[in-house]
């Protein structure tokens, strides 16, 4: 039987240096679950205006790691950045950074 325990989530967001010089930026997040959760990403609390690029990538049954790339100028207008995992076997959960200069 799988646990039934909330997935962990991680949160990793770029370098305030990389930010400022680099063109694009890449935030990662990764989920530690038993199941396969899908992971979406909310900017300011909105879904992505853009369809941005997102990577999803099970690198084992434990983990799932998703990466959103961005452009730094975007970046620099953002609050808030969140990573939400959904499975029907748990509640929705969700981690957010707080990225304003």
């Amino acid at each position: 039987a799988f646990p039934s325990s909330t997935p962990y989530l991680h949160l990793e967001t770029p370098r305030f240096r990389t930010v400022m010089t680099q063109t694009e930026v890449t935030a990662t997040c990764v989920v530690h679950s038993a199941y396969d959760a899908k992971v979406s990403w909310l900017l300011d609390g909105k879904d992505p205006i853009s369809r941005t690029p997102v990577n999803q990538a099970s690198s084992t049954t434990q983990s799932i790691s998703s990466n959103l790339t961005l452009p730094s100028s975007q970046w620099k207008t953002l609050n808030t950045i969140t990573c939400r995992a959904e499975h029907r076997c748990f509640n929705s959960t969700e981690k957010t950074s707080n990225v304003k200069g």
